[in-house]
């Protein structure tokens, strides 16, 4: 018998439940949806988090769906799922708690004493630590850019080398196209701000491989990126043994090992000329730029880029990210 925070799942059982996180000033209660699904034999755990980032809705939607229709007698071990990770930024639809201010995915393994995110990331990640095997952290581009689903593996400096493997091993299982590998120990590393404390870093210091799913655009549920994410769930669980079948890769894997945003040095109102997936040399036209006078201005690529993501939103102002791209990649064979 499974028991997840405190609720007990048979085996072939399945469970949907919240679990109190906090309140608010006027005394509301912050739940934590939870989803189980318990294999009628033993094997390994997939925790699959999402919505960390309050827009951040495909993933989750995904896990969702594929947790109603699995066939838990075919089931080895079981998937636990936390959906809305971060319900006071969900409520607002944003990237951070309204509360605190407070970036979820800097928070892991969270405070019990700390502020209300940092307590909430502590209940979850102490879950998650007595139970996973394997994490999956699903994410999306925030809602202002478009992208193709792509996934993101870190390579975090002490990490024990067949955690990185098996982590590995599940980002190309998956079955994305794009596929960034960011090293933590690197001169390039491309992430601002704090890392230590993000759910996939943390898992993978404390001996769980994870990954990140990134499913295409926030703040929408969009039914080509839902599919994806469950074809790659599956194609996960294929991997780590724990349902049959053969896992579905694309034709084409690519590995991007260097990447950065690019911004814009001017305002306006912006048409893009490229899409996510689209590998362009330098010199080409990514976007038209004009302030609805006579002059438009061609904004051109700097170098060869593999465009991972692309501005949806038109309105521009100095400093706003246009693009997010791969600037090394490789075939994944």
């Amino acid at each position: 018998m499974l028991e997840v925070f405190g609720h007990k799942v048979n085996p072939g059982g399945k469970a949907y439940f919240t679990v109190p996180v906090g309140e608010l000033a006027h005394k509301a209660m912050v739940m934590i949806p939870v989803i189980v699904a318990a294999g009628e034999t033993e094997g390994p755990v997939l925790w699959i988090n999402g919505t960390v980032h309050g827009d951040e809705l495909n993933g989750s939607y995904g896990a969702w769906e594929l947790t109603r229709e699995l066939d838990t007698k075919s089931l080895k071990g079981a998937i636990i799922v936390t959906p809305i990770a971060n319900p006071l930024a969900f409520e607002c639809r944003n990237k951070i708690s309204a509360v605190d201010s407070m970036d979820m995915d800097t928070a892991f393994p969270g405070d019990p004493e700390g502020m209300f995110t940092q307590r909430i990331a502590y209940i979850i990640y102490n879950e998650i630590k007595a139970h996973a095997n394997a994490l999956i952290s699903f994410h999306t581009m925030a809602t202002p850019y478009k992208a193709n689903p792509y996934s993101v593996r870190k390579l975090v400096p002490g990490v024990d080398p067949e955690v990185n493997k098996t982590a590995e091993g599940m980002q190309k299982a998956f079955g994305v196209t794009a596929n960034c590998l960011v090293d933590l120990s690197g001169s390039t590393n491309e992430l601002p701000g704090v890392t230590s404390g993000a759910l996939d870093i943390t898992c993978l210091k404390d001996g769980i491989p994870a990954f990140m799913g990134e499913m295409g655009q926030g703040g929408k549920i969009e039914r080509p990126y839902i599919d994806a994410a469950k074809r790659g769930i599956t194609n996960v669980m294929r991997y780590l043994g724990m349902v049959e079948g053969e896992i579905v890769r694309p034709e084409r894997q690519v590995l991007i090992t260097k990447r950065k945003f690019l911004r814009i040095g001017k305002g306006g109102f912006m048409t893009m000329r490229v899409a996510s997936g689209d590998e362009i040399p330098a010199g080409t036209a990514m976007l038209d730029l004009h302030y609805y006078g006579d002059q438009i201005e061609e904004v051109k690529a700097a170098a060869d880029y593999f465009m991972i993501g692309t501005r949806e939103n038109p309105v521009v102002s100095t400093g706003d990210r246009i693009a997010f791209v791969g600037m090394e990649w490789q075939e994944w064979t």
